[in-house]
């Protein structure tokens, strides 16, 4: 919990010192989270390709770990926040934790498909390419070719990031509507 502003005494200077230390630990609450959250993500990946289950239905686990993780990130937020939050802080701290996250379960995807287990991208277009044909799509061909320039590392690990922080971004919404606390007392109208 933040100290005391009284602390800081209760001139300008000592309200500005306060925030400034109030931001620097709401940072470092952000940035913890985050940082669980890609060590999870990390982990659950990792796990599934070391059991042979990293083309099965199992990745979803990794929105009950997204939808925790901001969850548990976001309240406690709020508690390092005095116990108050506003909608749009609790959104961009849950967005803001699903960023940092996402950067690093990306850098394991991009580690991942070009030490780890480069020939994944190759199977991924082979299920695509017979998905295609199955269906009976038309210029298959042409699809296939416009998705091998596509699925290549890089962009494959800087989309998922995305991804991740885009479904961050969805679950933040919800999240912080739920956690959100207004603080009504004076000194709210300062910060």
């Amino acid at each position: 919990m933040v100290a005391n502003k009284c602390e800081y005494g209760n001139n300008r200077i000592g309200i500005q010192l306060y925030l400034s230390e109030l931001k620097r630990k709401s940072m470092k609450d952000i940035i913890t989270w985050g940082g669980i959250l890609g060590l999870l993500l990390v982990i659950l990946s990792l796990g599934l390709y070391l059991l042979d289950m990293s083309e099965s239905g199992w990745t979803s686990i990794s929105y009950l770990i997204i939808i925790g993780v901001i969850s548990i990130g976001v309240f406690k937020f709020r508690e390092t926040n005095g116990g108050y939050l506003s909608y749009g802080s609790g959104l961009l701290a849950g967005t803001k934790i699903a960023f940092f996250g996402s950067v690093i379960a990306g850098v394991y995807t991009y580690l991942h498909l070009t030490q780890v287990d480069p020939d994944f991208i190759d199977r991924l277009l082979y299920k695509i390419e017979d998905q295609l044909y199955e269906a009976g799509v038309a210029g298959v061909n042409d699809m296939m070719d416009f998705y091998r320039r596509l699925f290549k590392p890089l962009p494959f690990a800087i989309w998922s990031s995305l991804g991740t922080t885009f479904v961050g971004f969805i679950v933040s919404l919800i999240v912080a509507a739920i956690v959100q606390k207004k603080d009504t007392s004076f000194e709210a109208n300062f910060k």
